[in-house]
């Protein structure tokens, strides 16, 4: 029979904790999410990129490929003996990759 009781006791004990665990986390505030943290993407460009991409544009044979400043901004230089003759200078901001100019010399 005491063992009787003592299962009653656990058992009424262990519902207690069960419902006062339930009623703390329903009394909690919910939590906002943090924010996301947003990372700039890294576009920066190579030089090996910038020729390749001048090469795709005007397939030949690379002369020069250099960081220069073009329109204000850092820029890889890649200048260019087209195979149709013409000698081309194609300019490709490091940082992002965009085109920012393409002469015909």
């Amino acid at each position: 029979m005491k063992l009787r009781h003592l299962s009653s006791a656990t058992l009424l004990a262990l519902a207690t904790t069960v419902v006062a665990t339930t009623a703390f986390a329903a009394s909690e505030a919910p939590t906002t999410p943090a924010p996301a943290v947003v990372v700039p993407a890294t576009t920066a460009i190579t030089k090996e990129q910038a020729i390749e991409m001048a090469l795709k544009a005007h397939p030949g044979k690379v002369i020069k490929a250099d960081d220069e400043t073009k329109k204000g901004k850092e820029a890889w230089e890649v200048k260019i003996k087209g195979d149709d003759g013409k000698k081309w200078e194609v300019y490709y901001e490091i940082a992002t990759g965009a085109l920012i100019a393409e002469e015909e010399d």
